[in-house]
């Protein structure tokens, strides 16, 4: 992989990280330099060895890349909330190797949610296996409505994303029902699946249609209650032998006070016979009735966002936090050292030269989740917050000078030069982002800071304030707050600017002209923001 990392796909997809591989490619985080940095996932199809054109290979190997093309293709038709959207696809030039380029997806995976819950004392609620398994249906519904099996529904394949969605992956192994006009893309008999979620029809290497799907989602939602799917691999039988042969136990043996329509579903989900087993449709009417249910652990603190019912309590809205926005989930590496932030220092720069704002922000979004020293960790802060702030993310700018302006005063006190800096652009955010109040005492606590005539910089942020603050007061209808600003803007472009102060007077002259009417026409009132 390392020969592709930051090349550029397409003269436009810059290729950041590897986040994922499977049997038939590997998944690249990537930035769409055409789109201002947008981030979105690459999905190559994996290269191919020297050998195997000549090796008799050739077959395996159209028949993969037949496979990557199809999953392009049946997840670019189908839209629909818990599927991926699909934005591009070609051939990178290069190595030859396919590629689709599709929505990034920040979240977690449902097996890593699974894998770290308590099942024995704070199990996953049922509400929240209904919700999982609810949109998941509906997802379903969709697909096999469109003559589609997904045929490896799995905890793998299955991700929670910011205000509860799952989203269904990897279609890289769907089949096509219906008149069997497309390329065959499986051996006679062979195995398509993961044997623990595969239904009896998989495992016999029979054809399979929707209800081998929804034999799945029973089985993922089995292990989403209990930490484990309904059959086990035993010494002397494999998964494939309990799915053709072992009848499922009834989920209360291992999960007591499971709801009997609940417990019903999922039976009626794990039948032998694919006749006998409820379609899509169903499933989701019978789950949705358990989205609510009140019984069960809550959902994990740290990850609030994440609670599959959030679809169903508060449709659209999610959790409606403020909060940094969603990041695909990074485990951090070794400490950032002082020589590597100075080196992310000068990578910044230079990508804020470009205005490549979102690979800055997530180089040191990045590099401050290593940062174990205080005096890094501030210096990162303070460079994220001033990068969001050009990139023009004011909301996460502010909460961020904050941060900084908070450290800096603890560190070096009240009066230090980075608590003056964090203030100043805190209400530089604030009065952005229409907040009067906040940017007015912002400014206040930047004028009223000791200033060093000689540091032309301090000079353009308190003359940049005592403007700022002239026209918050016009905003908020403060005449006497205005005409005081207005007096000491005055005496400090003479006192300050003294060769430039009959152009700058003059602009000042011209905006309070425009504006006087405006601040004659009502009386005084408090600003809010």
């Amino acid at each position: 992989m390392g020969e592709i990392l930051g090349r550029l796909i397409a003269d436009r997809y810059r290729l950041r990280r590897p986040i994922g591989s499977g049997g038939m490619g590997e998944v690249w985080e990537a930035y769409d330099e055409k789109l201002a940095d947008r981030k979105v996932a690459v999905k190559m199809m994996l290269a191919e060895r020297p050998s195997m054109r000549s090796s008799g290979d050739s077959e395996a190997l159209d028949i993969r890349r037949e496979r990557f093309l199809r999953e392009v293709r049946t997840t670019a038709a189908i839209e629909h909330l818990g599927i991926p959207a699909v934005f591009d696809a070609g051939v990178d030039p290069v190595t030859d190797r396919l590629f689709v380029v599709m929505q990034l997806i920040a979240g977690r995976q449902l097996q890593y949610l699974i894998d770290e819950t308590d099942h024995d004392d704070e199990p996953l609620s049922i509400a929240r296996a209904a919700a999982i398994g609810a949109q998941v249906a509906s997802v379903l519904f969709e697909v096999h409505r469109g003559d589609v099996v997904h045929r490896d529904i799995k905890p793998t394949n299955l991700m929670l994303t910011p205000g509860g969605i799952v989203k269904v992956l990897d279609f890289g192994v769907a089949a096509l029902t219906g008149s069997g006009s497309g390329p065959r893309l499986t051996q006679v008999g062979e195995t398509v699946g993961t044997p623990p979620y595969m239904s009896p029809e998989q495992a016999m290497a029979n054809k399979v249609g929707p209800s081998a799907d929804i034999y799945a989602l029973a089985c993922t939602l089995t292990e989403v209650l209990t930490g484990q799917p309904p059959f086990a691999r035993t010494a002397s039988k494999s998964h494939q032998w309990h799915h053709i042969s072992t009848p499922p136990k009834p989920i209360t043996h291992v999960r007591p006070g499971t709801p009997e329509g609940f417990e019903s579903l999922l039976l009626a989900m794990l039948e032998k016979e694919p006749e006998d087993r409820p379609d899509a449709a169903e499933v989701y009417e019978r789950l949705l009735r358990y989205t609510t249910w009140t019984q069960g652990a809550a959902f994990p603190a740290n990850i609030p966002e994440l609670d599959p019912c959030l679809a169903f309590t508060r449709p659209l809205g999610g959790s409606m936090r403020r909060s940094p926005r969603s990041r695909p989930h990074v485990i951090p590496g070794p400490p950032v050292t002082d020589l590597e932030v100075q080196e992310i220092g000068g990578r910044v720069e230079e990508l804020l030269q470009k205005q490549h704002f979102v690979p800055a922000i997530d180089l040191l979004t990045e590099a401050l989740g290593r940062a174990a020293d205080p005096t890094s960790a501030h210096e990162l802060i303070f460079k994220l917050a001033h990068t969001n702030y050009l990139a023009g993310n004011y909301t996460e700018a502010a909460d961020l000078f904050v941060r900084a302006g908070v450290h800096a005063s603890d560190a070096y006190g009240s009066g230090d030069l980075d608590v003056q800096l964090a203030r100043y652009y805190l209400g530089k955010c604030r009065e952005e982002l229409g907040e009067v109040s906040g940017a007015i005492e912002a400014f206040r606590d930047v004028v009223g800071y000791p200033l060093d005539a000689a540091d032309e910089d301090a000079v353009d942020r308190y003359l940049d304030a005592l403007d700022s603050l002239l026209r918050l007061y016009a905003v908020a209808r403060q005449a006497d707050l205005v005409r005081g600003t207005e007096a000491e803007l005055r005496t400090a472009i003479l006192g300050l600017r003294p060769l430039e102060s009959a152009e700058m007077i003059a602009e000042l002259d011209g905006w309070l002209t425009a504006r006087r009417a405006d601040l004659l026409a009502e009386p005084d009132r408090p600003a809010d923001g």
